[in-house]
């Protein structure tokens, strides 16, 4: 008798704890379009855009020279930007400064799917210079 009951406390523990491990957290990147909620930057797309036009004046370079770039780069689940790539545009030394400008920049609201905060890539084209 003994030995049944140690058996079922035994086969009620390994279902138990087999039903409660943890799941896998979804490190996909998603792209934009595929989202329920789409990342933000804080105070809109027109503050990122000062911030990144007053970055360049500070750094020396003309503004009232308009550049058109493109840039890519993923916002993380905690708002920091990663892997983050200047697609087209601009030479290599305003690169570096627009690199440099986009990793120093506020953490972003990030996206959701399905009520889950995810990874997502982020396109974004800038005209740099007024």
């Amino acid at each position: 008798m003994k030995k049944i009951m140690v058996l079922l406390v035994l086969m009620y523990s390994i279902a138990h704890f087999s039903q409660s491990a943890e799941q896998k957290e979804d490190t996909n990147i998603y792209a934009i379009a595929g989202i329920d909620v789409k990342p933000e930057f804080p105070g809109g797309l027109d503050k990122l855009k000062s911030l990144i036009d007053e970055s360049y004046l500070k750094a020396g370079f003309e503004s009232h020279v308009k550049e058109k770039v493109f840039s890519m780069f993923v916002i993380e689940k905690d708002g920091s930007l990663t892997d983050i790539k200047i697609v087209r545009g601009l030479d290599p030394v305003k690169i570096k400064e627009l690199l440099r400008i986009l990793k120093s920049l506020p953490k972003w609201n990030p996206g959701k799917k399905n009520g889950q905060i995810v990874r997502v890539l982020y396109p974004l084209p800038l005209m740099i210079g007024n």
